[in-house]
């Protein structure tokens, strides 16, 4: 079946787009384009749900705003820079879903699948700040006194 809607669509190869976004799950039968946009939304919402505690911490949420100080303003405003692009192309997902077109389906795969790739590997450094930010010891110079009351 994706086989057929790569060559009508010119979509990107299979196992590119199971390695991103872990389309092998999919049933074959049905609206296939769609399930793939769902999955890379999923991706989506997760890189987007990372940056998004860095740069608005959930109050309630210790974890969340001892990280938010592990970054400078510099650092959130790449940080915001790339939320951006990302929920770009989430939102782009998202206005697809209403218009049901098989060609606007596969215009956001493959314009996702050129763009994801930059934007998995730009995320790394950010994640890698964020377990940085645990290998050390939480203390009182870290503000922890503030969090806990």
């Amino acid at each position: 079946m994706y086989a057929k809607l790569k060559k009508e669509f010119d979509l990107p190869d299979f196992d590119f787009l199971n390695k991103e976004f872990e389309i092998a799950t999919i049933e074959p039968d049905g609206f296939l384009l769609r399930e793939i946009k769902r999955k890379i939304k999923d991706r989506l919402n997760y890189a987007s749900d990372i940056l998004n505690k860095i740069i608005q911490p959930e109050t309630a949420a210790l974890s969340d705003l001892y990280e938010y100080r592990c970054f400078d303003d510099e650092d959130k405003q790449k940080i915001f820079e790339l939320f951006s692009r990302i929920l770009y192309l989430s939102r782009k997902i998202v206005e697809s879903e209403f218009l049901l077109d098989e060609k606007k389906d596969a215009e956001i795969i493959k314009e996702v699948a050129e763009k994801w790739p930059d934007i998995r590997k730009e995320m790394i450094p950010f994640v890698k700040s964020l377990e940085a930010c645990w290998q050390e010891i939480p203390s009182s110079d870290h503000g922890l006194k503030e969090y806990l009351g």
